[in-house]
């Protein structure tokens, strides 16, 4: 698995991705991209920027650039995988599904915990009972005498 970061190069610049996600190999970076590229280019679109001349460059860790995935290219072909596709979180959902993850992790500790508790205080209420009943029973020997 690497890091890879999707940097957009738009006529405004470059903006730059600084988180990157981690992918098994270049030919699943650039397939994300690919699935990307529509939605991105009709957002432009609706807000008055021509895409035409937009890019991702996929780069790695280092910052070494590995391709460059022009806009028009995605429209003008389809690419071709010898694996299913799968599919693509955004950073911001990915992000989020990981805290989902962690806080499914602390809720499963909790409940774990809470059953423990539970089984104590169980515990406790019986040995209380039998408590009071060797008590009451006490109490009623000695009321007899």
């Amino acid at each position: 698995m690497t890091l890879y970061h999707f940097h957009l190069r738009t006529a405004g610049g470059l903006e730059r991705d600084e988180t990157g996600m981690i992918r098994p190999d270049l030919e699943t970076a650039y397939l994300d991209v690919c699935r990307t590229i529509p939605a991105l280019m009709t957002e432009m679109v609706r807000e008055g920027h021509d895409p035409a001349a937009c890019a991702f460059e996929i780069r790695d860790g280092a910052d070494q650039l590995l391709m460059e995935v022009p806009f028009l290219e995605r429209v003008a072909k389809r690419p071709k995988s010898r694996h299913p596709a799968t599919p693509t979180l955004s950073p911001e959902t990915q992000a989020l599904f990981n805290q989902l993850d962690l806080l499914a992790l602390a809720i499963n500790r909790e409940v774990t915990r809470l059953h423990d508790n539970m089984g104590r205080a169980y515990k406790q209420v019986a040995r209380m009972r039998e408590t009071q009943s060797n008590l009451l029973w006490s109490f009623q020997t000695w009321s007899e005498r």
